[in-house]
């Protein structure tokens, strides 16, 4: 296996870095605007880092730390080992928060102030519902997750992973 393939999540981490700095220079405008305030935009900076960024980065450590030659090697929800458990909670505790954010927290008011400038075309001026922001922030979560859990249940295994002989992919992988 390659080795960008070991070190994928930090690859993804790196990357996200430069998303968070991204969005946060949208959301300046906005704050020159008076739509949010300089705090919201550092908290909702810190949080967007927490989930894109260290996110990322637990996964990538875990997968180091089980010997993983690629990101696929945790699946999706799998139990098969220690370490495919950690990421699965992981995943769990990044779905949870997000959605707790939006429907406990000050996630879809934030949201529904912030979001427009955050499109392909930013509209500085646009609003939207707090509750539309709730519902479809709810059906991107649910609908991602299930969608990654329906497509690695029936993806066909990868002849060339090198997992570890605890995960269940690697049950069906001889290395090579």
């Amino acid at each position: 296996m390659p080795w960008i393939f070991r070190y994928f999540w930090f690859l993804a981490a790196a990357f996200m870095t430069l998303n968070v700095v991204f969005v946060r220079g949208r959301l300046t405008p906005l704050v020159e605007r008076g739509t949010v305030t300089r705090s919201e935009v550092d908290r909702f900076a810190l949080w967007l880092a927490a989930w894109f960024v260290v996110g990322p980065l637990v996964f990538g450590a875990i997968g180091l730390a089980a010997g993983w030659s690629s990101p696929f090697c945790g699946g999706m929800m799998e139990f098969g080992s220690g370490a495919q458990i950690a990421l699965s909670i992981a995943n769990v505790l990044i779905w949870a928060s997000v959605l707790w954010w939006i429907w406990r927290g000050t996630g879809a008011e934030f949201m529904s102030r912030a979001g427009p400038a955050l499109g392909r075309q930013p509209d500085y001026d646009r609003r939207y519902s707090p509750r539309m922001v709730r519902i479809v922030g709810t059906a991107v979560i649910l609908l991602a997750s299930l969608g990654a859990l329906i497509s690695w249940r029936v993806m066909p295994p990868a002849p060339e992973l090198a997992c570890p002989a605890d995960t269940p992919a690697a049950s069906t992988i001889s290395p090579t």
